[in-house]
């Protein structure tokens, strides 16, 4: 297999995220996101944060979308102030400033970074570049009934500055909210019809089904902490066929202290495009993500993590 020859044939899957007392993706008032009808659900760009930060930090892959800060002067003080897009740009590539007037120059710079070529870019300095990534992930949607989102109290160790408040002399308290537990699924989708625009090639496949699987776990900020993938169902599709909302098919129950996902309904559905077989892999250390099951649902998921049940 030529590892950079650009794929020729389109992809699904989908990742299991489990998130036991955490907060995988917190709204911007510090809650677990949730649906108007109280499902608990994550945005892809909570997934797409922690992929992007396994390749640059794992696999030593150049990332565009990175946010980064750098110190800056002004008459009285030095700032630390997050890049613009266009510094971004200076800093990733080396160029002191985005070409003009030469978009294929401009894109062929763009494509050197794997996040773009999996996931595409909107490039809007002194040009106009928009670019649909190969590469789509819905929203994760919880799957297992019953999660419950709390809030504790926590204790800061310094005082309330107000000094006219009745507590000015004590120290302040805060919320944490989090969920007991949670299994976020994600739907994936690699359209090889897009793969051409980005220069999407087989080794970035692998590189990102290893991503898929082992980049939630690394991500140990506070409330991501209990956070991890534990499941990941690939489907080679030689037919060039992208199916939609696979989750659906997926249920996830806890029985006496185990957490079984039931792939039954999943595997008779899709038995109508061809999919007639199962191969089930224990993750460890020497799985190979290049490994390619056509006509075959191919499942790699942690043991001990979840049961896999049809």
């Amino acid at each position: 297999m030529d590892k950079n020859e650009i794929i020729d044939k389109s992809y699904n899957g989908l990742l299991v995220v489990k998130a036991r007392n955490g907060n995988f993706n917190a709204g911007f008032d510090g809650n677990p996101r949730t649906l108007p009808d109280g499902r608990i659900f994550a945005t892809d760009k909570a997934l797409k944060y922690c992929i992007r930060e396994y390749l640059a930090t794992f696999k030593d892959k150049p990332v565009f979308v990175r946010r980064e800060r750098i110190v800056k002067e002004n008459k009285k003080d030095h700032i630390l102030s997050y890049l613009t897009l266009e510094e971004n740009f200076s800093k990733k590539t080396g160029l002191q400033e985005v070409p003009i007037g030469k978009d294929h120059e401009l894109l062929q710079k763009l494509k050197e970074f794997i996040d773009i070529r999996l996931f595409g870019i909107v490039f809007s300095v002194n040009s106009n570049i928009s670019l649909t990534g190969p590469v789509q992930i819905s929203y994760g949607l919880n799957k297992l009934n019953d999660s419950n989102i709390y809030c504790s109290q926590i204790l800061s160790p310094y005082k309330n500055p107000n000094e006219k408040s009745k507590d000015s002399a004590q120290t302040t308290i805060g919320n944490e909210t989090r969920a007991d537990e949670v299994y976020y699924v994600y739907n994936i989708s690699v359209n090889s019809n897009n793969a051409n625009l980005t220069d999407f090639s087989k080794n970035d496949l692998v590189v990102l089904k290893e991503a898929l699987l082992n980049s939630v776990d690394p991500i140990t900020s506070c409330t991501k902490f209990g956070c991890e993938s534990i499941c990941l169902i690939w489907l080679n599709n030689k037919n060039n066929i992208i199916l939609n909302n696979l989750d659906e098919f997926l249920e996830i129950i806890k029985l006496n202290g185990k957490v079984e996902l039931n792939i039954k309904n999943l595997k008779e559905y899709l038995k109508n495009y061809g999919f007639n077989g199962l191969e089930k892999e224990e993750y460890s250390l020497k799985t190979d993500f290049s490994k390619e099951s056509e006509n075959k649902i191919q499942i790699i998921y942690k043991k001990g993590k979840i049961d896999v049940v049809e």
